[in-house]
């Protein structure tokens, strides 16, 4: 996470408390609440209820964040355990009240590493909003809890479902990530065939640099042709 991002959330301490506590890969609260905007212009028609139960969610997330700098890490776990109980009767509404309420308890979960209940979020979000701009950041952290959990086929299976969903803004890191998974399982030949399919969809940003690394270290290596 960079600098300049860190200064644009609400509270520096808690998000540095998340870098320490979540891998890079994990998108920050506030990509997926950008995100989440945008799966309101383009996926629902909100209903009074349903901005009073958004309302409702995104006041629990402010308060958790609210004066958090001072806090040390054990005040910030207990204030993100309090958030994922006054989430849970928002978790079972549909519409974006839904999604966002299993999103934020699936990254709070990360953090409190409760992978597996991380992944049960991610999966409710994704079944509330299918086609929705934060179905492929759902798989894409999924992916990650996978890797602590150590399955690593899942978190392949996750990350190329990320990679190839539609307009997904991270396609690239996604396909990078697929890559890097299957290198781990000894799966060489599967691991160029995800760098040479980030380089097809965009031969020219960072990811595609070290993808096109990767491929002639691996060959370097004898590992593929």
């Amino acid at each position: 996470m960079s600098e300049k991002t860190e200064k644009n959330t609400a509270s520096a301490k808690l998000n540095g408390f998340l870098e320490k506590n979540r891998k890079p890969v994990i998108i920050s609260f506030i990509v997926v609440l950008v995100l989440v905007l945008g799966f309101i212009a383009t996926a629902f028609v909100i209903s009074n209820s349903n901005t009073k139960s958004l309302a409702a969610v995104e006041g629990y997330y402010y308060a958790m964040m609210d004066s958090s700098t001072a806090l040390d890490d054990a005040e910030i776990s207990k204030r993100a355990t309090e958030c994922v109980e006054n989430l849970a009767p928002y978790t079972k509404k549909g519409g974006i009240a839904g999604v966002r309420a299993n999103m934020l308890s699936a990254e709070l979960s990360y953090l409190l590493k409760d992978y597996e209940d991380a992944i049960t979020y991610y999966d409710a979000a994704i079944a509330k909003g299918k086609k929705s701009y934060t179905a492929p950041v759902c798989l894409f952290n999924k992916a990650s809890c996978y890797e602590e959990l150590g399955k690593l086929a899942d978190a392949a299976e996750s990350y190329r479902a990320a990679a190839e969903f539609e307009d997904f803004g991270m396609a690239s890191h996604a396909y990078f990530s697929l890559g890097r998974v299957l290198e781990a399982q000894g799966d060489y030949a599967g691991a160029v065939e995800a760098y040479k399919a980030l380089n097809d969809k965009s031969s020219d940003d960072d990811w595609s640099h070290l993808a096109k690394t990767r491929i002639i270290d691996l060959q370097s290596q004898g590992k593929v042709e």
